[in-house]
This record gives C-alpha cells, sequence and structure tokens, in this order.
C-alpha cells in the first residue's frame, strides 16, 4: 500500500542542494562543535545574553480568524512563558508552508540559514543529508540534555534515527501505525442480503453483484470498487488490495525487492497478479476507469457523497470522510439511509489480511550541521517530552480548551477555544498522535473526534493495524535510492497504471515492459544496492 505523498526531489536538483549543504557546513563546523558544552552555559540563570534557538513550524494556512500568525500566537508565547524565560532562551519559530516543506527545507539548509530544529517525513531527505553530512551527531547531546526525551521515545523508536551507528535524527513517537482500510455500503449489502465479505473472491462476487444489481439504484452510474489516482494525492488506494497479492519471500529477498518513498513493488513476486486482478476490474467495468485523472480525489469524494460508489479503501478513520459536513455527512443528506460499514477482505496466500503500516514514528526531528545550540534544541524537546507539558500541548487548557469526559480530555468547540488551539499538531512535535499510555486508549481516544461515526471509525483503525507490516529498514542511505527514486517511482506508476487499464490480452505484454524500464532507468541498481546494504547490515 502506497498512500501518503512523499516529494522526491530531481537528481540535478539534489546535486546543487547538497553542494549548498556541505559549503554551509563546511564554513560552520568549528563553531558548532562545542555546542554541546556551550549549551549548559547558555541557558544557565548566569547567562547574561539569551539565546535565541530557531524552531521550524509548518503553516497550513488554516489559522481561524483572530488566531494569530503561526510564529505568534497563544501557545508560541505559552512555549516561551514555561520553557524560554526559565531557561533564557528566546524561542523564534520559523515557519514553513506544509505543501512545500521539503523544497522549502532544501533551500534553508542549502543557505546555511536553517532554524536550529528542523524536521520532515521525508526519508529521501534524510539519506541526503545524512549522506551530504549536514545533520549534527547528536548521540552524545542527547544522552548529556535529553533524559525526558528518550524515556519518551524508547530505544525502538529512536534507532530509526540511527545511521551508521551515530543518532543524526530524532524521530517523533507514532501513537498509532495505520494508514489505511476499507470500507463498504451496508445498506446495498441488506437490499442484496449479502455479508460483508471476508475473502477476496467474496469482495470480488459482491462487487460483481454491485454492478449488476445496483441496488443503490444509480441509473448505471455505479461505482462498485472506487479509488482516486495511485500517486499519493488523495486519501484512497488501491495498493492494500494489489499488495495482498504478494507471495512470501526470504528476508533478504523482502529487503531487495521491497520498495521506499511508496514506489509500486513491480518485482516482487505477486504483485504482478495483484495488478492483473485490478485490470479484470477494470475489463468489467468494477472500477472507475477515470481514476488517474482524478488527481487530487475530489471526484472520488464527489462520487461517494452522491451514493454511486459500493465500497473503496482509503485512510482509516479520517476527517475527510468522517469529520463534521464532510463526505458521509453530506452522503446521509443525499441519500437517507445510505451507510458504509468496515471491511477488511483483501486475504494473502496465508489467509491474512497483510497491509502496509506506518513506522511507529512520525516526522524526524533534525539539527543542521549549521546550527550552534543543539544542546538547547535537545534541552526543549525533553521539555516538551515531560508528560505535563505534552498533555497540555496537546489538549490545551483545561476549562478554555477542553472537559474531561469519561477519562479523556474533551476539546470546547466555541470560537473563542479554536482562536487559540489550532495548531497544536505542529507544536508537539515529539509525539505524532495523543498518547494515552497503550493502544486500546488511543484507538478510543481517535474515535472522539468522530462522534457520529465512532464505531466505524474505530472498526476502521482495528481493520487498519490488523496483519500489518512495516517496511524493511536500512541503517544507512540507499545512494541509488536518492539518486533514482523519482525516475522509477514514476515509471512504476505509470506502468501500473497502464497495466490496469489495458485490453486484458495485452496485460502481460504491458507490465513486463513497463518492468522492464523501470529496472533499465535505476530499478535494477536500487534492488543491487539494497541487496548488498543488507548482506552488509547482517555481518
Amino acid at each position: 500500500m502506497k498512500m501518503m505523498q512523499r516529494k522526491v526531489l530531481g537528481a540535478s536538483t539534489v546535486v546543487l542542494l547538497l553542494a549548498g549543504i556541505l559549503s554551509a557546513c563546511s564554513g560552520n563546523t568549528k563553531e558548532a562543535a562545542p555546542s554541546a558544552s556551550a549549551g549548559a552555559t547558555a541557558t544557565s540563570n548566569a547567562s547574561k545574553e539569551p539565546v535565541t534557538l530557531k524552531v521550524e513550524v509548518f503553516d497550513r494556512g488554516n489559522a481561524p480568524a483572530g488566531a494569530g500568525p503561526v510564529d505568534n500566537n497563544f501557545w508560541t508565547q505559552w512555549i516561551q512563558k514555561n520553557f524560554g524565560d526559565p531557561n533564557n532562551i528566546k524561542l523564534q519559530f520559523v515557519p514553513v508552508p506544509r505543501n512545500q516543506e521539503v523544497d522549502k527545507l532544501n533551500v534553508l539548509m542549502a543557505s546555511g540559514d536553517a532554524p536550529d530544529l528542523v524536521f520532515t517525513y521525508d526519508t529521501t531527505t534524510i539519506n541526503n543529508y545524512v549522506k551530504s553530512g549536514g545533520l549534527t551527531d547528536l548521540t552524545k547531546v542527547l544522552d548529556e540534555n535529553g533524559p525526558n526525551l528518550k524515556k519518551f521515545l524508547g530505544p525502538d523508536v529512536l534507532k530509526y534515527g540511527i545511521f551508521s551507528g551515530k543518532q543524526f535524527t530524532i524521530p517523533a513517537k507514532r501513537t498509532l501505525q495505520f494508514t489505511q482500510s476499507s470500507y463498504i455500503r451496508k445498506d446495498w449489502l441488506d437490499k442484496l442480503g449479502m455479508p460483508v465479505p471476508k475473502t477476496t473472491d467474496e469482495f470480488y462476487k459482491t462487487m460483481k453483484a454491485f454492478k449488476e444489481k445496483d441496488p443503490g439504484q444509480t441509473g448505471g452510474k455505479v461505482i462498485p470498487y472506487d479509488f482516486s489516482t495511485l500517486d499519493s494525492n488523495g486519501i484512497t488506494s488501491a495498493f492494500v488490495l494489489m499488495n495482498s497479492f504478494e507471495k512470501k519471500v526470504s528476508e533478504e529477498d523482502n529487503y531487495a525487492l521491497s520498495t521506499s518513498n511508496f514506489i509500486p513493488e513491480l518485482t516482487k513476486p505477486g504483485f504482478k497478479e495483484g495488478v492483473q486482478f485490478m485490470n479484470k476490474l477494470n475489463a468489467e467495468g468494477l472500477i472507475n476507469s477515470d481514476f488517474a485523472l482524478d488527481k487530487d480525489g475530489k471526484a472520488f469524494q464527489k462520487d461517494v457523497s452522491n451514493g454511486l460508489v459500493g465500497a473503496f479503501t482509503a485512510l482509516a478513520a479520517h476527517n475527510d470522510l468522517m469529520g463534521n459536513g464532510q463526505v458521509f455527512d453530506t452522503l446521509k443528506k443525499n441519500v437517507p439511509g445510505a451507510e458504509y460499514v468496515a471491511m477488511d477482505p483483501f486475504t494473502n496466500e496465508e489467509g491474512k489480511s497483510i497491509k502496509s503500516i506506518y513506522d511507529p514514528i512520525g516526522a524526524y526531528i533534525m539539527i543542521p550541521k549549521s546550527s550552534k545550540h543543539a544542546a538547547e534544541a535537545v534541552k526543549y524537546l525533553d521539555w516538551m517530552s515531560k508528560p505535563d507539558v505534552l498533555f497540555t500541548l496537546q489538549n490545551g487548557i483545561e476549562g478554555q480548551h477542553y472537559t474531561m469526559e469519561n477519562g479523556f480530555p474533551k476539546a470546547i468547540t466555541t470560537d473563542e477555544a479554536k482562536k487559540t488551539f489550532y495548531n497544536n499538531i505542529d507544536i508537539a512535535i515529539i509525539s505524532n498522535g495523543k498518547d494515552f499510555g497503550s493502544t486500546e486508549k488511543n484507538i478510543q481516544a481517535a474515535t472522539l473526534a468522530f462522534p457520529n461515526y465512532a464505531e466505524l471509525a474505530k472498526q476502521t483503525i482495528i481493520n487498519g493495524l490488523k496483519d500489518g507490516f512495516t517496511l524493511p529498514r536500512f541503517d544507512r542511505p540507499i545512494d541509488s535510492e536518492i539518486k533514482f527514486g523519482k525516475t522509477i517511482k514514476d515509471k512504476a506508476m505509470e506502468t501500473v497504471v497502464k497495466s490496469i487499464l489495458a485490453k486484458p490480452e495485452d496485460f502481460s505484454k504491458t507490465y513486463e515492459a513497463g518492468t522492464q524500464e523501470y529496472l533499465k532507468i535505476g530499478g535494477q541498481t536500487v534492488i543491487d544496492e539494497r541487496r548488498a546494504a543488507y548482506k552488509e547490515m547482517k555481518k
């Protein structure tokens, strides 16, 4: 399953930016080196001049009226008062547009003007910085200044930030690792007297029934199984279905043939059969053959809202579907009685409903090599990781932003409360999701955001976690992925789309031609390097 969008730089752009990074870093190496010891003095009460600590913050462009800008609002001021002032540190928040975060970060890093704390979700970007020497080695700094942080994250999370034995990034902790889940119209099933499908074969028979009997009385407009473009711009994906056809392989082959940055796994045994199944669905009119044109997922959402879609796979417990006034609410208005329930039918050869899930981490937090304030930056994250501080940052002030209900904070939704509680997910950067101490509690808390669809949200999360697997991780950058990543991703996506839409008799020819081109333009080089890196790691 390949969903969330990652921006990957072209090879020529990477070369130019990395050259800038190295240039910027080399000019600051001597100044950056003593930051750990200097930090203790800089943040002591005896310091005469406050240290300015620059921290990146996402600007999503969604601030409520009167909330103030992302770099100067209720929470930035609260942090200054509760962390900055006692430690003689002046916090300066640096806005970065969310939809341009990789490009903007690369520019800041290349110019040597990046904030002291930056972060990204993009693994290729991380590998670029590690390879170029653009990041501070945090191994010692973390030990000296981050006891609370290390306890909160734990070794299973922190190891994702270790490259070649050094702690170059501090990964945020992801409290729930689910991504995709599948949905199906219960009212259609009830009309046909059919159960929720539990296997791929049952799913296929159900989609055939939706097409032939049109239980929603769409006048021939029914889309039994729907999804939007495959290049990750929408919330939907058909990759859970396609990946379920993959065969079990050795550990070495899994490391070599798996892909990062959500590239379709063209060479994984069985994946071709998954794409061929999609080709069959298309030939029989069971999917929307215009899926590749739906670049932003809006057509998909419109079709669901208008009651045309029998089933789909999308992000579990997602606001665009279950939020107030969003897709499911619109569907209820347009089609009284319409109802989606969760399903998990895509079973592999072992009968498991496998699906790729997130790593146990969120964003990668970094301190650029050009920073002179590594110790202060880690101290800031350490302060944030204290349970009472993190709870406040994530939930607000009791009575002002939330009330306690059944053991969980319930958001106060007045306009005044919203003014001061809109960007906290980007402030509390060490945690991706609220942590209440257990998976069960975290799931329950996640459903509170969808009071009208709480049971559905809960079941989609449970399904999204069931039989989930994380992709193999290397402790070193894979150079060929950095060099060829975008090129081979584009080719792989193109191959899958063309293969799904091909005439059934042309499927194998189309798929094989695309795969051979993929291997030729860098795919084989990536496989070979991943295999070699695996063998080195095993030593």
